[in-house]
């Protein structure tokens, strides 16, 4: 049996229910977590000076090219078995 048969009008069963609660609890622990950063930063700008030169450093590090070659081998392998079950295209 179905923990709830409807909501507000909509057929939503009991898992698709708890995906969305716990989405909505991630989203407000996300906004919360970004407040709680900003209330940090006005209090102490030396760390948030220190935090926003660490953030970009992220996206220095290169993807490595023998990564870069099993992604590509990977989308061709998918494009060959598509080509050879002859399903149309999506």
């Amino acid at each position: 049996m179905q923990i709830l048969d409807t909501v507000a009008g909509l057929n939503i069963d009991g898992l698709t229910l708890v995906a969305y609660c716990a989405a909505i609890v991630v989203l407000l622990l996300l906004f919360w977590l970004m407040y709680r950063i900003v209330l940090w930063a006005k209090n102490m700008p030396k760390g948030a000076f220190i935090m926003l030169a660490v953030f970009p450093l992220i996206s220095l590090f290169p993807i490595p090219h023998q990564e870069i070659k099993k992604i590509e081998r990977i989308k061709q392998q998918e494009i060959k078995a598509e080509d050879e079950s002859g399903e149309p295209p999506v």
